[in-house]
């Protein structure tokens, strides 16, 4: 087939939508099952076909976007993280330049979207651990973004009130553990205890941190 009619196939259009944007569809129906699935029966206890019969697609169209059951999680994974990097994000910024406000905010955002997504803090907090190799990496790294991006939360604060430099780096790493060890609690207990409850344990960590640390600078 010529280089032409390779592109012209490619970008052929079914009902208005070309191959890949049809394709991009499939990958993102397979993700949300994935995400379905996961979150319900676990990763072990899923299966491709189980996965396929949730987004309404045939295991062909499955490999067609991934390799195997452990790429599919990896991608769950990662778009639950977007999503909850998004809303903690968002709720810092729409928030009152101050630190214990700013603080509060986007704890607020990462326990609110806990417990509106189950299915997407069990695949955080319990499915991707002890994987393999790959997930584990992925885990961590994850884990090493929420602690930078908490530091850099902290160099937008006024001078007066910025963090002083000392071993910044293990500290976000200690406050994140602190914080995904409370929410996993919380989703393993079925979220039995009140949001604020978990908000203000947390909160009593962070601040514990923050405001000796800021009286200082």
């Amino acid at each position: 087939m010529s280089k032409d009619n390779t592109v012209a196939s490619n970008t052929r259009r079914y009902r208005g939508v070309s191959g890949e944007e049809r394709k991009e569809e499939r990958r993102h129906r397979l993700i949300e099952a994935g995400l379905a699935v996961f979150g319900l029966a676990g990763y072990h206890g899923a299966t491709v076909k189980a996965i396929c019969v949730q987004a309404g697609l045939t295991e062909r169209y499955f490999y067609e976007s991934f390799a195997n059951s452990e790429d599919l999680l990896c991608a769950v994974y990662e778009q639950h993280m977007a999503l909850q990097q998004e809303r903690i994000l968002g709720a810092v910024m729409a928030a009152p330049r101050e630190p214990g406000a700013m603080i509060e905010a986007g704890l607020r955002a990462f326990f609110e979207l806990a417990r509106e997504n189950p299915a997407g803090s069990r695949v955080q907090f319990v499915e991707v651990l002890g994987v393999s190799p790959r997930v584990d990496r992925l885990y961590r790294q994850a884990i090493e973004n929420f602690a930078q991006m908490l530091r850099q939360l902290n160099l937008q604060l006024s001078q007066s009130e910025a963090v002083p430099a000392r071993d910044e780096e293990t500290l976000s790493i200690g406050l994140v553990g602190a914080s995904v060890g409370i929410a996993s609690r919380w989703l393993l207990s079925d979220f039995t205890q009140p949001l604020e409850s978990m908000l203000a344990t947390t909160m009593t960590i962070f601040t514990g941190v923050w405001q000796p640390r800021a009286a200082e600078h």
